[in-house]
């Protein structure tokens, strides 16, 4: 769901035309760096503590390429401003079988500049300073239902409206969660309307595969990661 980029003055008149913006999130800015190996990750704390085992940070394309088929992905700017004033994580989508000559894929809609949901290469994804590969409870059995849902869902327009049988990133991953027979990965805010994609991070039962990071992204974590 993510727009991009502007000033902190249009973030701030953006927080008083939406009174809620105030707790949409507690962390504006990201900066993950490398933990023991081997440390259990805790999706609820991983944007507030910014630790990562080292033997799960790798390069963004890298975190793309092990992402197994079907799982979700949240994508992440290194800060907030006006047009992701909800966080940083400010979309998700989700890996889909790689193409006949090798690139990969994703299944998703993601705003009015691709408003239409369907299948896209991932590189579009490949500006965001961050990824987090998430293990959502899909099984190789349960991909037949997700990808038949995203067939049926192919072409419906982004619409931010809440209205019954409309997607944006967020509810589009739900609906195939749910075509599996699985709970939905993003938690609905009734104060505000949405699903927020970063609030996937603490559905219960949620696992942290990997987390991938932009070396071209400004400020971004440069010291060498484990590949």
């Amino acid at each position: 769901m993510p727009f991009r980029r502007s000033s902190p003055l249009l973030l701030a008149c953006s927080c008083v035309l939406l009174a809620s913006c105030a707790p949409l999130t507690t962390v504006y800015d990201l900066n993950f760096k490398p933990g023991p190996v081997g440390e259990t990750i805790d999706p609820a704390t991983l944007l507030s503590r910014q630790i990562v085992p080292a033997d799960r940070l790798v390069s963004l394309s890298e975190a793309f390429a092990r992402a197994p088929e079907g799982s979700v992905i949240l994508t992440c700017w290194k800060d907030t401003d006006f047009t992701n004033f909800w966080g940083p994580c400010s979309h998700i989508t989700r890996k889909f079988t790689p193409t006949s000559s090798g690139e990969g894929r994703v299944a998703e809609t993601y705003n009015f500049g691709r408003p239409k949901a369907g299948i896209y290469p991932e590189r579009l994804e490949y500006n965001y300073y961050a990824v987090i590969v998430l293990d959502t409870g899909v099984t190789p059995a349960k991909l037949p239902a997700i990808w038949a849902a995203a067939r049926t869902l192919d072409g419906k327009l982004y619409d931010l409206s809440g209205h019954p049988d409309t997607y944006y990133c967020s509810t589009y991953q739900n609906a195939l969660q749910r075509a599996a027979g699985l709970p939905d990965i993003v938690p609905y805010r009734s104060e505000i309307n949405l699903a927020l994609p970063a609030d996937a991070l603490k559905t219960p039962g949620v696992k942290v595969l990997w987390v991938g990071l932009n070396q071209n992204s400004p400020k971004a974590f440069t010291e060498p990661v484990i590949n």
